[in-house]
């Protein structure tokens, strides 16, 4: 295998979330692929026959800088708005049963320079880890989307794309 070192990619870009984008991110984003995998083990060998692939997951994560209402509404998958008021804004929280679905986009570079997006169909919150609010440090919003398959659309497409736009 040749080795190209212009293969490396370096930075991230913007991070949209159905299709507004949400500020500063800190900590890159991240996706991960998880896959659950079980041994087909017989009495006639010693070792597994096999292996069969019984679940798969994706995961992207980020950490959302710009603290803003809009954004923790988001993270906490809230279904109030933000009201404004003059001379308030307000995002009230509470129970909510529901799981909303988001479309998520976040775009890079590719190796060649090219503009690389990432575009995921279905994502819910996951998982939000702690908001601290702390004298000489950043607020941060880190959070955590499980990504869904979309049925709807043809086979091998269900999670998303990444498209690289090769235009100079």
């Amino acid at each position: 295998m040749a080795y190209t070192p212009d293969n490396i990619i370096i930075g991230v870009g913007e991070v949209s979330i159905n299709g507004t984008g949400i500020g500063y991110t800190g900590g890159g984003v991240s996706v991960t692929k998880n896959e659950e995998k079980i041994e087909k083990e017989v009495d006639q060998s010693f070792s597994p026959v096999g292996i069969h692939k019984i679940k798969e997951t994706y995961e992207v994560k980020t950490t959302l800088l710009e603290a803003t209402l809009a954004n923790l509404k988001i993270v906490w998958d809230q279904s109030n708005s933000v009201t404004e008021a003059s001379p308030t804004r307000t995002l009230s929280w509470g129970i909510n049963t529901s799981v909303t679905e988001f479309t998520l986009i976040f775009k890079g570079k590719s190796p060649e320079g090219y503009d690389r997006t990432y575009s995921v169909r279905k994502a819910v919150v996951w998982e939000v880890g702690e908001i601290m609010h702390i004298k000489n440090d950043m607020t941060a919003y880190p959070v955590t989307f499980r990504i869904l398959p979309d049925t709807t659309v043809g086979a091998g497409k269900e999670y998303g794309s990444i498209v690289d736009t090769m235009t100079e």
